[in-house]
């Protein structure tokens, strides 16, 4: 899913596209994940500065946090280049939230970003298809 009104780059150097990707496993037929991973991509020819890996993700009225996992002094920056950049987990409860709610808007490292309802059709439908899948185990 597309990441909307990220500007990590300045000047000419607007190439660069950013995606959040969500990934979940389970063990077994007929599963559904309880836990799933989100990441955050950068694709895209121009290097951008990091100043860290944290996010923040309001859900609707509710914002929620992750800590950078690598502790880095405040003045240290990352050069991201292309690929995840980021990565947050999430709980299927949480994740069925932002994938209805009507708005999700959050920084990551401390730039901001926005993701369309519409371009959250993915989640929705990823979770359809687990629901799907555990109930047809259960037949």
């Amino acid at each position: 899913m597309r990441l909307d009104d990220v500007d990590m780059t300045e000047g000419l150097q607007k190439q660069n596209r950013f995606f959040v990707q969500v990934v979940g496993t389970c063990s077994g037929d007929g599963c559904a994940p309880s836990e799933y991973a989100i990441h955050f991509i950068k694709d895209g020819p121009q290097p951008v500065q990091l100043g860290g890996r944290d996010v923040a993700m309001t859900i609707g009225s509710e914002t929620i946090t992750w800590e950078d996992p690598q502790t880095r002094d405040v003045s240290q920056t990352t050069t991201v280049r292309s690929g995840i950049f980021a990565r947050i987990r999430v709980s299927s409860g949480q994740l069925s939230t932002i994938g209805g709610v009507s708005q999700v808007s959050g920084a990551v490292g401390g730039t901001n970003f926005s993701i369309p309802y519409e371009q959250r059709r993915p989640i929705r439908k990823l979770l359809e298809r687990m629901e799907s899948n555990v109930d047809d185990s259960a037949s």
